[in-house]
């Protein structure tokens, strides 16, 4: 019995033994997962993958930005401080050479003490991969390639330069949208990162066929632009013609789709070239002129005025008044040619940009009209374009107003707005009545060809009836087409629809306006009874010129449409010769201007004159890089063509021409285009000029020029 007992003791050990060391052993397996996971825990990284930035382009898909893969180089300079000072010179040196940057900059760079890795801007930025080649082969030279840590990423390249800058924008070196387009798409443009993780060695490598994604990268959508690439060019080309001539403080031409509000261009000066963007002004980076900053706009804004007084059936165009002076609470407020032209109806008021007569008008269309009109036309708020930064009008709480402010206020003084609200206003006259929001952007498009994003015309309201619309076109054609005063935006063949302003720039300082500064534009639209165009030229302070807005944003805004309406194939309409203003003048004879550009300057002057024009050259030798009028240009035979050679600049001086026998208006834009400020006495036809004939003067001379009437048989 005791023998049984022992034997079933034994086998009970046994069992307990044998559950010991399974449950042992259970034990030893659970922690020696738990020590593989451990340990690819400690092995395991992950990697963001970056995004590709999708690309803007212009209305027909041609790419106006996009992005290449590139590397940005982190720099370990507190290894450099152990160098000899030769090594370190030669190493800078070589450096400076391959990547066009000065050797004493990265020299101070190098010699930086506040942190140990630099990664240094532009220099090491966005390199290709052939300049990453060539900047690790410098380092390798000089046994200091473990000291850069290279990082792949992305370039932005705009491959058109400064062509739409304002309106494309800048990426900054985060790769975020800085300005323009880039900045308010920058959701779309930007994409979303992914990520994937992966088993590293020791070192932090990646160990091949370990590879997992964890999300995918989701590259950015593409953006198409209402930007017309041909009349954006055309902008571009008459605002280099406008820094070139009159050295503004700032300038901007918008051309848009009075139908729809879209932006078929927007030229802007200070101009910059978002490429290499850290190299200019912040003023010129932040600043579109076209839309950000309010100014005074002087006898453009007339065309708000008088629709809301015709609308209202406040006055009519036939009802007359005397011009020349007005006295607002005891206050004289004068015509701009301060003697005016005796009485003369409300329509020839528009005509002569009469401030008196817009007094009158403003006057019987009241103060609550006045400004509810302000409100329909959208000059109370900004008008919602989509680009950042856009700025909104300064008007007098309606509350506070005084007599003399509404006075000037009737004719575009004492009240500012931006050049993109008058887009929007004109707009609305010459489509009819509706006021339309303006728009860069016509829809987005995914990497996959999805349109995401699609931009319909938006009505915001109905201004006026298309009948009071039709009767404020039909008054801006005759301000353009007979207006003696006015000339320089007439297009043969065409009905434009126009109107200059010539406005005093307030003193920032407070108290009254600036001595002798203005701000010159044009306003308008074609065809005048079918738009499909319409331009706004605006330039602050201007130099070397007489200051009225039909000499110089007139033949700009001018030069724009003619090219834009051959461009787009818009037929002439058949006008009679009474709608030409030039046509009454037969004495002298008018030539298109041939194109010289790229000529010697011998055959140049040849081919000048055949055509009947005298020349005026400035550079001794080289080709012809500029000439003015512009080859195409319609003018008298009077008109002295000026010719630069070697440079695309103009010379500090310029040479008096014979103005004899020129009407006043030719005489005036003749000595704008050649730098000259011409002081009129009389009316008619030039008799005499106080600076002969010939006389080599220096930019923005005084000519005083005698004008005397012919007397007709």
């Amino acid at each position: 019995m005791a023998r049984i007992v022992t034997r079933a003791n034994i086998i009970r050990i046994s069992i307990i033994a044998a559950m010991m060391v399974v449950l042992g052993r259970i034990e030893w397996v659970q922690a020696h997962d738990q020590f593989i996971r451990n340990l690819e825990s400690e092995w395991q990284d992950q990697a963001v993958i970056q995004p590709l930035r999708g690309a803007i382009l212009d209305r027909f898909g041609d790419k106006l930005a996009f992005s290449v893969p590139s590397y940005d180089l982190d720099i370990n300079i507190a290894n450099l401080h152990s160098l000899n000072p030769l090594s370190l010179q030669n190493l800078t040196s070589d450096l400076a050479n391959v990547t066009g940057t000065s050797q004493n900059f990265l020299l101070s760079q190098f010699d930086r003490t506040d942190t140990p890795w630099l990664r240094i801007y532009p220099t090491f930025v966005h390199l290709s991969l052939a300049k990453e080649k060539a900047v690790l082969s410098v380092f390798n030279r000089y046994h200091l390639l473990q000291d850069v840590n290279p990082h792949e990423t992305f370039q932005r390249v705009y491959p058109d330069g400064e062509f739409a800058a304002h309106v494309i924008g800048f990426v900054d070196q985060t790769g975020n949208g800085a300005s323009g387009v880039e900045l308010e798409y920058n959701t779309y443009l930007s994409g979303k990162p992914g990520s994937q993780t992966f088993l590293s060695d020791p070192l932090g490598n990646p160990i091949p066929f370990t590879q997992k994604m964890t999300k995918p990268v989701q590259n950015g959508d593409n953006v198409y632009l209402t930007i017309d690439p041909v009349i954006e060019h055309y902008a571009e080309q008459a605002l280099q013609t406008v820094e070139q001539r009159f050295t503004p403080a700032h300038a901007a031409i918008i051309v848009a789709d009075p139908m729809t509000g879209a932006i078929l261009a927007m030229a802007v000066l200070p101009h910059f070239n978002p490429n290499s963007y850290w190299q200019f002004p912040a003023a010129a980076l932040d600043t579109n002129w076209a839309i950000s900053d309010p100014f005074e706009p002087g006898s453009t804004f007339k065309v708000m005025t008088l629709t809301g007084a015709l609308a209202t059936h406040a006055i009519t165009l036939n009802q007359t008044y005397m011009s020349g002076v007005d006295y607002i609470n005891g206050v004289p407020i004068r015509d701009w040619n301060l003697w005016g032209w005796g009485r003369i109806s409300y329509l020839t008021a528009m005509i002569y940009s009469s401030n008196t007569g817009f007094i009158h008008i403003g006057q019987a269309e009241g103060v609550p009209t006045f400004y509810n009109y302000l409100h329909l036309f959208g000059l109370t708020q900004p008008t919602g374009i989509d680009l950042p930064g856009e700025g909104t009008s300064l008007i007098p709480p309606e509350q506070n107003l005084n007599a003399v402010d509404f006075a000037t206020m009737t004719f575009g003084q004492g009240i500012a707005v931006t050049p993109i609200q008058q887009i929007a206003e004109v707009g609305a006259v010459a489509n009819g009545g509706y006021l339309m929001k303006p728009y860069v952007v016509q829809k987005i498009v995914s990497p996959s060809g999805k349109i995401v994003y699609e931009r319909k015309p938006e009505v915001v309201r109905q201004v006026a009836s298309a009948a009071i619309m039709r009767e404020i076109t039909n008054v801006m054609v005759q301000d353009v087409a007979n207006n003696p005063y006015e000339t320089n935006a007439y297009i043969p063949g065409y009905n434009v629809a126009g109107k200059t302003g010539t406005a005093q720039i307030a003193n920032p300082k407070g108290g009254g306006y600036m001595a002798h500064k203005y701000n010159l534009s044009f306003i308008g639209f074609v065809p005048a009874h079918h738009p499909q165009l319409e331009i706004y030229v605006t330039v602050n302070e201007p130099h070397n010129t007489i200051q009225y807005g039909n000499s110089v944003s007139s033949p700009e805004a001018k030069i724009v449409l003619q090219k834009s309406l051959a461009y787009l194939d818009i037929a002439p309409q058949q006008t009679t010769a009474a709608q030409n203003p030039l046509s009454v003048i037969k004495s002298i004879p008018y030539s298109r201007v041939p194109d010289v550009i790229n000529m010697p300057i011998a055959e140049a002057v040849t081919i000048m004159k055949k055509a009947g024009f005298h020349t005026s050259v400035t550079g001794n030798s080289g080709p012809i890089m500029w000439q003015s009028p512009t080859a195409g240009s319609i003018v008298s035979q009077a008109t002295t063509i000026a010719l630069s050679a070697n440079t695309k600049t103009l010379s500090t001086t310029t040479v008096v021409p014979d103005f004899k026998g020129l009407p006043m208006l030719e005489a005036i834009q003749e000595g704008s285009r050649l730098g000259l400020i011409i002081t009129p006495a009389g009316n008619g036809f030039a008799t005499t000029q106080s600076i002969k004939a010939g006389t080599k003067v220096a930019l923005g001379t005084t000519v005083q020029v005698t004008f005397q009437s012919p007397v007709l048989p």
